[in-house]
């Protein structure tokens, strides 16, 4: 089993990294010599962002739990969910160069690439900051957030069967794998 628990330098990296990439991807967006439409700018934000949320399923239901390294690693959150134990951000970084960031310009120009971009950094940073909240915040009952707690909650407790998004179980739903929570009550601790 992968063993991976990061420092709190590597753990937090992605909340001082990530903001700085939305401003370079502005700052690019804005640098760039082909003329563009903020609106259009803001629809390919808009689809990044919501490319995200389906990107997130996938990736947790498909890879964190079933390729083998990162099974392991989310094994190991699943076991100790305080624990600072994540996606280092070399790796994340690389994928959104990689994946997002070079397809989307070369498809759609530098200008709504970067804005389709920015949608899907925008997703995940929002993932990570509500993942992070979900695992470290003391919510009791009545907090604002304690139902959404309570839903991720119910994936660790029975984590092959679904409530696979974070940021919104829309896709579980689509998907049919978004668990209620009167199916284990008594099971939470």
């Amino acid at each position: 089993m992968a063993t991976i628990t990061r420092s709190a330098v590597g753990y937090y990296a992605d909340f001082f990294v990530y903001p700085l990439v939305l401003i370079g991807l502005v700052v690019a967006t804005n640098l760039s010599l082909t003329p563009w439409d903020p609106l259009i700018w803001i629809v390919a934000m808009l689809a990044g962002l919501f490319a995200w949320t389906l990107a997130e399923y996938i990736i947790h239901r498909f890879i964190l739990h079933n390729v083998v390294y990162f099974r392991d690693l989310h094994d190991q959150h699943h076991a100790t969910p305080t624990d600072l134990i994540g996606t280092p951000i070399w790796m994340s970084f690389s994928i959104l160069v990689i994946a997002v960031l070079l397809p989307a310009c070369w498809l759609f120009g530098v200008p709504y690439g970067s804005g389709f971009t920015f949608g899907m950094t925008a997703g995940y940073l929002t993932y990570s900051f509500a993942h992070h909240v979900l695992h470290h915040w003391r919510m009791l009952p009545g907090h604002p957030l304690y139902g959404w707690k309570r839903k991720h909650a119910l994936h660790h407790f029975r984590h092959d069967e679904g409530n696979f998004g974070v940021t919104t179980l829309f896709w579980d739903h689509v998907f049919g794998t978004a668990l209620s929570q009167r199916k284990t009550a008594g099971k939470e601790g």
